[in-house]
């Protein structure tokens, strides 16, 4: 059942910039409509702008999945297909799940300092756009030279961990399929810390392997916690990260959940 079949009026709005999708959403908000639901027709970038912009809204949001990894997506047990996407939209309740806060910004799925931010702030749009995925390893490449400058901290309950590269995620899900949580979710009010010691190319090739197979927690170098507590993370001088896949965010960061709730669509068949 498409959502012209489901009677469903809908209106389509499109965003010329970053952070367009925050305002768009703002302006949504304002309407004080509650038939309305916000449809992310992207990526996780949009996801975490909408995010944004419904901060005291009770409006339920649905997924499209068009972007390059679609973690949210595979979540809500939507993956990348279209057509399962509308059926959601049309059929699903909404359930409330849990988000958090990075420096006060509120996010979804991840923050991420190491490895992945460093590509992440070295990633090329024009690319992105052409390359999907395979963007990101290009991107990679050219902060290969930092690999070996990551000197990372992070408190977690009190606890000082040295770290080379750090995941604080509320998610299963990372960098599209692959599994790095497999006790987490969106509804659990808690964040799954994966804390990578080794620095340098080649250790980034073996964790790369590693997450692949899914086995990037069994590996003897890296600590992989939970907390529902508020985490820490410094470094000796500023270093970027990101969050749920966007950069903007650099060090020191207090990642903490928030309080206000989010109601999403999720469909019933898992993820």
């Amino acid at each position: 059942m498409g959502l012209a079949e489901a009677d469903c009026e809908v209106e389509i709005l499109k965003t010329d910039g970053p952070g367009h999708a925050m305002v768009l959403t703002g302006e949504l908000v304002r309407r004080n409509d509650p038939g309305i639901v916000i449809v992310a027709a992207g990526g996780d970038g949009t996801v975490s702008e909408i995010l944004n912009g419904l901060q005291g809204s009770a409006l339920p949001l649905g997924v499209i999945p068009l972007g390059t990894a679609n973690v949210l997506a595979r979540e809500l047990g939507i993956g990348v297909s279209i057509s399962k996407a509308v059926r959601t939209l049309v059929t699903a309740e909404p359930v409330c799940v849990h988000t958090a806060r990075a420096n006060g910004k509120r996010f979804l799925l991840m923050v991420g300092a190491g490895y992945d931010s460093l590509a992440v702030a070295a990633l090329n749009s024009d690319q992105k756009r052409r390359f999907g995925a395979f963007a990101y390893v290009l991107a990679a490449v050219r902060a290969v030279r930092q690999f070996n400058n990551m000197e990372l901290e992070v408190t977690v309950d009190g606890v000082v961990y040295l770290a080379s590269s750090v995941i604080v995620t509320k998610v299963r899900h990372y960098g599209g399929p692959f599994v790095i949580a497999r006790d987490s979710g969106l509804d659990k009010p808690r964040f799954d810390v994966l804390i990578l010691k080794g620095g340098g190319i080649l250790n980034a090739i073996r964790y790369g392997i590693a997450l692949l197979s899914n086995q990037l927690p069994e590996l003897a170098d890296v600590d992989a916690i939970w907390t529902d507590e508020d985490i820490y993370l410094t470094a000796k001088t500023e270093f970027p990260c990101q969050h749920d896949g966007d950069a903007g965010l650099s060090t020191p960061v207090r990642i903490s959940l928030d309080k206000s709730a989010l109601w999403i669509l999720k469909s019933g068949s898992g993820g």
